[in-house]
């Protein structure tokens, strides 16, 4: 069994709300990292806990002071390995949230070269740091942020956006389908695909019908129909038909005679390998400027995520179903 080691990360965030990121000098075990943006501290040291090594590590490499900081809860864990080490990830990397008390000078180590505070409502041009955007989005999800707006699209008015409805919470494809209602009832045009929802389960299809919306399924039939077991599985089968679903995409995307086009569950089923991400992508760069697209599912892609003009996380907060309630046709399908 490899053997891990334990690094204390620190988000440190000022009073303007600005977090600190620190360029490597590439010196000691860091030559694979020299010259990329990073996040302060370190591995933790035997005996210490992880506060004590944090603050070792913040008084060393930033000349920091207990005074001088509030540790709170860690919003991430990365894996990476030593030295730009891509294959193997020995370390695991426990990021927290540090609170800067005052406005302590920053007195750098010879580990680092620079530093620079950046805005957490921006998204950072030029930086790389360490193991990427995903600590930045964890500390926005966490502290409620909203991304500042893409000025490309300021004052836009009518269709033609990009929406993303994902996460772990129920809603997503409920979502997707009140703005179907909302586009029909604006008599507007709208047509929605469902990724990997094979069966005769789903019992808003019967009202897309009597509204005239055109709904096209692609996936197997999950569901057993003697045992009632949901099969978790992913094969050619699945492949196959996702591709299938795409290309129906996007034929209905170059057919522009559509206001509106749902993915259902495309989120997912890129996330499973039943869609191809790149497709998805090329889609939405090819599409017209008039046809707003809807992605849902969870696990959603960071470049969906990145290429939307709207994002809404759905977060599981309570649910039904771990007190034992069933499935409920016409509430859950």
């Amino acid at each position: 069994m490899e053997k891990k080691f334990v690094a204390n990360k620190a988000v440190i965030v000022n009073q303007q709300g600005k977090i600190l990121l620190v360029r490597d000098a590439g010196k000691l075990d860091h030559t694979g990292a020299d010259g990329k943006w990073d996040f302060p501290g370190g591995r933790m040291d035997t005996g210490e806990t992880s506060q004590e090594g944090l603050l070792r590590e913040l008084q060393e490499e930033l000349g920091f002071t207990p005074k001088d900081v509030q540790i709170d809860m860690p919003i991430h864990v990365g894996l990476w390995g030593v030295g730009g080490d891509t294959l193997n990830h020995p370390i695991v990397g426990i990021f927290y949230i540090v609170r800067l008390i005052g406005n302590p000078e920053i007195r750098l180590s010879e580990e680092h070269n620079e530093f620079q505070w950046i805005d957490p409502r921006q998204d950072p041009p030029g930086t790389d740091p360490l193991p990427g955007i995903d600590v930045i989005n964890a500390y926005r999800q966490h502290e409620g942020i909203v991304v500042a707006a893409d000025d490309e699209i300021k004052g836009r008015e009518g269709f033609g956006l990009i929406q993303l409805f994902t996460g772990n919470g129920k809603g997503k494809t409920t979502a997707a389908l009140g703005e179907i209602m909302r586009a029909v009832g604006a008599g507007k045009r709208a047509a929605i695909i469902f990724f990997d929802k094979g069966g005769e389960h789903y019992m808003e299809r019967a009202v897309l019908e009597k509204l005239g919306v055109p709904w096209f399924a692609f996936g197997r039939d999950r569901i057993d129909p003697v045992t009632g077991r949901f099969d978790f599985t992913i094969t050619d089968e699945d492949r196959r038909l996702g591709a299938e679903g795409l290309a129906k995409a996007v034929v209905l995307v170059a057919s522009n005679e559509y206001d509106l086009l749902i993915l259902d569950e495309v989120n997912s089923s890129t996330d499973l390998g039943i869609v191809d991400e790149r497709e998805v992508l090329t889609l939405l760069d090819q599409k017209s400027d008039h046809i707003e697209i809807v992605l849902t599912g969870r696990n959603a892609p960071q470049a969906f995520i990145d290429r939307a003009h709207l994002v809404t996380d759905m977060r599981l907060r309570k649910h039904y179903f771990y007190s034992g309630v069933k499935v409920r046709k016409g509430l859950d399908y």
